[in-house]
């Protein structure tokens, strides 16, 4: 999807939820938008823990950005899509997610006549369907605005907000108010990629790239605190250049998890609320001395303050990669997925770990890939997994059964000319995906895993 290039989110959903059951199908796909000649970007897929799923989109004249235009569409448990409508007062949804069965919506807007955006709030949208008064959590974002919503396994719900001037971070309680936004990078310095996760227990982190994007930045917050106290996590070669970032927690059960909480204990000063526990994975590109342009997928576990990180490839080495996305399921499985270039062809590889702590195995081939698109990947909870591209112009998805460590042949989605496809698990295991279709003329569908 188009707003995923910069910032991306991986969530934990709580130990314990059921996901779809063997021999779900996805719905038949619905349009919820009428085509249209304004370009739709910034999907976002959200799930409730009883099943109701929503999915968002902004509509932009790029010639005329202050039109700009946010929708909303809405299925009840067990139920098909009804038609998008306008998100009154803003003109984008920059993230959405449920705190029960509240829908809680992060948006921008600036005043009539501007290009988004100079203010940042918080919508929400109780059972009865009413919104509430809009809480500003940025009143002076700068310009263009990034933000992500993430649930929290204590109930609680974590608001990232990434401007030009400034990353900030803010909690709120249930569905209750957020506390005043701090910032985490000092004025004038904006992330330049940027990921977030909720950790096993109700605690957070989130990890980003600033300047020459040659250091990974971390802060993490224990349960009840919002991430604080950043920290260089990893420092990549001289010329080498950190494209991409993502992040996962490993449970607190896992091999890999105790091993890494086993070597930050000894680390002088250490804490329960440090790095220890996550996976970060990133794009590594650079020019070797011929000039020749080299990009591999890399990924390190976090083994706490004061200690190295250790990469890992997870591509080839020869192979040109990009677009790699992280997932775990919150009790030690992670996958990961990511595309490389060779020769004008473009192929989507899957790797999968288990919670033994052994490193991911071999990668899968999973199929080609459009130029130009990147693979997403989620986790359920019992371990499903679901990686998702758009290959020959139609949307795919590939499934990771429970225990299983491939993925299964990619199945087709949609029909042709589809793009921007975001796909994403809710607490209950149930999957929604959404993407566009058309090129000239672009219409917006949705379908379900029941």
């Amino acid at each position: 999807m188009a707003a995923a290039a910069a910032i991306c989110a991986v969530v934990a959903a709580p130990a314990g939820a059921g996901a779809a059951a063997a021999g779900a199908r996805w719905t038949p796909p619905v349009e919820i938008s009428a085509p249209n000649s304004i370009e739709v970007v910034g999907s976002q897929v959200a799930a409730s823990t009883a099943g109701a799923t929503a999915v968002s989109f902004n509509e932009v004249n790029f010639d005329v950005q202050s039109t700009a235009a946010a929708f909303l569409a809405l299925a009840s448990p067990g139920r098909s899509f009804a038609p998008a409508r306008v998100v009154g007062q803003v003109q984008e949804v920059l993230a959405l997610a449920y705190s029960g069965s509240t829908l809680e919506l992060m948006t921008a807007k600036s005043p009539a006549g501007q290009p988004c955006c100079t203010t940042v709030q918080v919508l929400r949208r109780g059972p009865h369907g009413k919104f509430s008064r809009p809480q500003t959590l940025v009143a002076s974002v700068g310009g263009g605005a990034i933000g992500r919503l993430v649930a929290l396994a204590n109930g609680r719900l974590l608001a990232v907000v990434a401007g030009p001037q400034r990353l900030w971070v803010t909690e709120a309680r249930g569905s209750g108010r957020f506390a005043k936004a701090k910032g985490l990078t000092r004025l004038g310095v904006a992330p330049n990629a940027l990921a977030v996760t909720a950790t096993p227990g109700g605690g957070s982190a989130v990890v980003w790239t600033q300047g020459s994007s040659q250091s990974v930045i971390g802060a993490t917050g224990a349960p009840g605190a919002a991430p604080s106290k950043p920290r260089t996590l990893v420092r990549v070669a001289a010329g080498h250049v950190v494209d991409g970032l993502q992040v996962a927690p490993l449970a607190a059960g896992s091999t890999a998890a105790r091993a890494a909480r086993s070597t930050a204990a000894g680390a002088a000063g250490s804490t329960a609320a440090g790095a220890a526990g996550l996976t970060i994975g990133w794009t590594e590109s650079w020019n070797d001395g011929s000039g020749a342009y080299h990009s591999q997928a890399v990924a390190a576990d976090l083994p706490g303050p004061g200690k190295p990180a250790h990469p890992r490839a997870l591509s080839a080495p020869r192979a040109v990669a990009s677009g790699l996305a992280l997932a775990a399921d919150g009790s030690g499985d992670q996958v990961a997925a990511w595309d490389d270039c060779a020769a004008e062809l473009c192929t989507v590889h899957g790797a999968v770990r288990k919670r033994d702590g052994r490193w991911f195995g071999a990668s899968s081939r999973l199929g080609s890939i459009d130029d130009g698109d990147s693979p997403q990947v989620i986790m359920a909870p019992d371990r499903e997994a679901l990686t998702g591209w758009i290959t020959g112009t139609q949307a795919v998805l590939a499934e990771l059964r429970p225990g299983s460590s491939h993925f299964a042949a990619a199945r087709r989605l949609s029909g042709m000319l589809a793009g921007s496809l975001d796909v994403g698990f809710g607490p209950s295991g149930e999957a929604v995906a959404t993407w566009t279709q058309g090129t000239l003329n672009q219409d917006v569908f949705a379908s379900v895993l029941r």
